[in-house]
């Protein structure tokens, strides 16, 4: 990407750290989310953490300037919160496939976490997404 760039061009990108993941109060089925997801992407070859990574990836690349900025979404909301739920609902077939875990056990996940997600106590915090950009000398 750095090379598609002209000289002074910027180059930003954005990615996650899952670790920071969390909810309140604590919550099996949320912990159990967290786990798959990290287990499928893993397994398929990503890094769910790589978001502290890139600000190093970009000087690794020889971009100036670089700079990093941190996000971190919390949802107290129905709405909000169901990004977990569906998350975890479109990436089934893959924790099936990946067999980290049986039919039966992701079923009650996903059920149990529908009530969590339902929960107007419920807290869910998602993933820090690190931005990072600089520019190509």
């Amino acid at each position: 990407m750095r090379r598609a760039l002209k000289p002074g061009g910027m180059l930003a990108v954005e990615d996650i750290d899952f670790t920071g993941y969390f909810c309140h109060p604590s919550h099996a089925a949320f912990t159990r989310y967290v786990e798959l997801y990290r287990g499928v992407v893993l397994r398929r070859g990503g890094d769910p953490d790589i978001g502290p990574k890139l600000h190093n990836l970009l000087l690794e690349a020889g971009l100036q300037s670089v700079n990093l900025h941190l996000v971190q979404p919390v949802h107290v909301d129905q709405e909000g919160k169901e990004i977990c739920l569906s998350t975890l609902v479109n990436i089934a077939e893959a924790v099936l496939a990946e067999r980290l875990a049986e039919e039966s056990e992701l079923a009650a996940v996903i059920a149990e976490l529908e009530r969590f997600t339902a929960d107007p106590t419920s807290v869910m915090g998602f993933p820090r997404i690190f931005q990072a950009w600089g520019r190509r000398a």
